[in-house]
């Protein structure tokens, strides 16, 4: 069976490959019969466009071809035009410096060609992407910007999504992880709102699990590396697979799930070296290592640190060398060479790399120590191993003992905690049909009163209203005071009848009776005051019915929220996030208001936020709290699908 398979696998490959080869011989004939200088290198610069990625030295060939003959023809654009692929050849082989002096020549020429703002767009984001390599994050995040507003400006939507995902990525290593994960947000919804294709969500889910990791928020970096690499494998996206494997092995290392990690790792390291860039093949090198010295692998993870060690001097990467040394000292530490361990720390602290806090004196003098205290410490566990031998006959005996009493009473425990388990099933059962029908019966009498309100004194708010309108055409006044005294009475009559159907409409919204919870969230937000108050709505997937206590209740909850930011956070902007996908529903509303402080116990006994705990917890669900004095609130709900649907 498995030869079927992989015969099977074979013939598809070859049947794929066949076919792409016979596409790029059919474009090298058009152009090698190409005789027009202008649309040959129009045909060159597609070729490069077809190997920028999965073969750079053929890109960087073809492109120097284009920029010979757009020189022949004194055609400064198209030198441009040509010119960007050789920057992308520079950056994905390891020589951003090269790259970047590239990029900088182009944009000094671009900013006088008012013509060709979307390639000074594309410089600008390339020149950024050499930054972030060089490890000069905040210069990089300052190109990336520029790239948004020219983008922006010629209508670039392709160069302004790789802006937004660039400007998270930067955020992301300069440990704003909040900042880039509200841009990467931004450039999911700018996705969907171009309806831009799918293989894009790859890089951008890839970034927001690794953000989500270094917030320790290891539930959501899993689901979105998991994500990534779906959408990356699915559309042969080998560098954003190879990237989301190794945070999908972070985030499982994180969980403890080693084995795992270093599946997803090995797996990831054939796409690396297919994609050929040392700065990032070096960098999966020195994490492999650290994560066999975790495992116990001493010999592998020497291995992988001085391969990477090898390609880093070989490639002048000196920005990693820190990296690698930290992960081959890890190795001679777990492998109790503590002498070479603190070589290398030594190596590392006469690199005054601030980055890596690791190598400090105190971590040096800690290495000696060990270094000159091991041998002592052989010599003790010997004893100590002779004393075990002596002890063991009268251990074991003493144990075989202790173990016919603790079977006996292991099994009379088990037994007691089966029944208590029961009972504690059947009284968390009841707990929750309580709580079933306490909120159902709150439901049922907010309608209720709905109701009264808006059939009994609404109707007759608008009789009265109706009998003085009457009476008015009846009357004559004797002045103009007496006018306006009745139509005062008018007013306030009106206003009543305003201020009823708005406590009813509260109480039971009609948009959420007839259509679905994104738009009653989409009415009740409608109806706030935009003046004090601005609202950024965002749903997804929740545009479709659902259960409708589910549905109730997340809208409760959420007006319990926005009714809270109104009263008490002198807020000035409010982002409302809800997004339903296969693991159930999350919801997010973030203030910039006044904050509070979530360790105080105390603002947790008020009834508006026990009803929103006790609420989402009948649901199984989850309630975050992200707030302090002065930096706003977050307020982050997640409900699972199994409850949702």
């Amino acid at each position: 069976m498995k030869k079927i398979i992989v015969t099977i696998a074979a013939i598809i490959f070859l049947t794929c490959f066949t076919a792409a080869q016979a596409d790029v011989d059919s474009l090298k004939r058009i152009i090698k019969q190409e005789n027009n200088p202008s649309r040959k290198i129009d045909l060159l610069l597609r070729f490069c466009e077809k190997y920028r990625t999965s073969n750079p030295d053929s890109n960087l060939l073809t492109a120097r071809e284009a920029i010979r003959l757009s020189l022949s023809i004194n055609d400064k654009a198209r030198v441009s035009k040509a010119e960007w692929y050789v920057t992308s050849y520079y950056y994905l082989t390891g020589h951003p410096d090269s790259s970047l002096a590239i990029a900088q020549k182009n944009i000094d020429w671009l900013k006088t060609q008012p013509g060709l703002q979307p390639l000074l767009a594309k410089f600008y984001s390339s020149s950024g992407l050499c930054y972030m390599k060089l490890d000069k994050q905040k210069e990089a995040l300052d190109r990336f910007y520029i790239a948004l507003a020219i983008a922006e400006k010629c209508d670039d939507i392709t160069t302004e999504l790789k802006a937004y995902v660039n400007i998270g990525w930067a955020m992301m290593e300069l440990n704003q992880y909040k900042q880039a994960i509200h841009n990467l947000y931004k450039a999911i919804a700018f996705i969907r709102e171009k309806k831009l294709p799918e293989m894009n969500l790859g890089v951008v889910y890839s970034n927001l699990a690794s953000s989500y990791c270094s917030l320790n928020k290891i539930d959501s970096a899993y689901k979105y590396a998991r994500a990534a690499v779906e959408v990356a494998h699915k559309y042969t996206d080998i560098t954003t697979e190879a990237n989301s494997l190794f945070i999908l092995g972070t985030a499982q290392e994180k969980m403890g799930r080693l084995q795992d990690a270093l599946q997803s790792f090995l797996q990831a390291q054939p796409l690396r070296q297919q994609v050929g860039d040392p700065f990032f093949i070096v960098s999966d090198l020195a994490e492999l290592s650290l994560l066999y010295s975790k495992l116990d692998k001493t010999e592998e993870g020497i291995a992988a640190a001085q391969q990477a060690l090898e390609i880093a001097r070989t490639n002048d990467i000196s920005a990693k060398l820190p990296m690698i040394y930290q992960a081959l000292a890890s190795n001679y530490e777990a492998n109790k060479d503590f002498e070479k361990a603190a070589a290398i720390y030594k190596k590392i602290n006469t690199l005054q790399d601030s980055i890596y806090t690791d190598a400090n004196p105190k971590a040096l003098a800690e290495m000696q120590t060990k270094y000159e205290t091991e041998k002592k410490e052989r010599t003790i566990e010997e004893q100590h191993n002779r004393i075990e031998r002596q002890n063991s006959l009268f251990i074991g005996l003493a144990s075989l003992i202790l173990m016919i009493s603790f079977l006996a009473y292991s099994q009379y425990h088990k037994y007691k905690l089966r029944k208590e388990a029961q009972l504690q099933a059947e009284v968390m059962k009841q707990q929750e049909l309580a709580a079933r029908a306490v909120i159902e019966a709150e439901e049922v009498e907010r309608q209720r009163i709905a109701r009264d309100l808006h059939d009994g004194i609404g109707q007759m708010m608008s009789a009265a209203r109706m009998n003085l309108s009457a009476f008015e055409s009846g009357i004559t006044f004797s002045n103009e005071e007496q006018k306006h005294s009745f139509d005062a009475i008018l007013d306030l009559i009106d206003d009543s009848c305003r201020e009823v159907r708005l406590v009813s409409h509260n109480m039971m919204p009609n948009a959420l009776l007839k259509n679905s919870l994104a738009a009653a969230i989409r009415d009740f937000t409608d109806k706030m005051d935009k003046k004090s108050l601005e609202v950024h709505l965002y749903t997804e997937g929740v545009d479709e019915r659902m259960d409708s206590n589910t549905e109730t209740i997340l809208y409760r909850v959420i007006q319990e929220c926005v009714n809270n930011v109104i009263k008490h956070a002198g807020a000035t902007t409010l982002d409302i996030s809800v997004i339903r996908d296969k693991d159930g529903i999350s919801a997010t509303i973030e203030d910039n208001g006044k904050g509070f402080d979530t360790l105080d116990k105390g603002k947790f006994e008020g009834v508006g936020l026990k009803n929103i705990l006790t609420r989402i917890g009948f649901l199984k669900g989850t309630v975050e709290f992200d707030s302090a004095p002065g930096r706003g609130t977050a307020v982050s709900i997640h409900v699972p699908l199994a409850t949702s649907l």
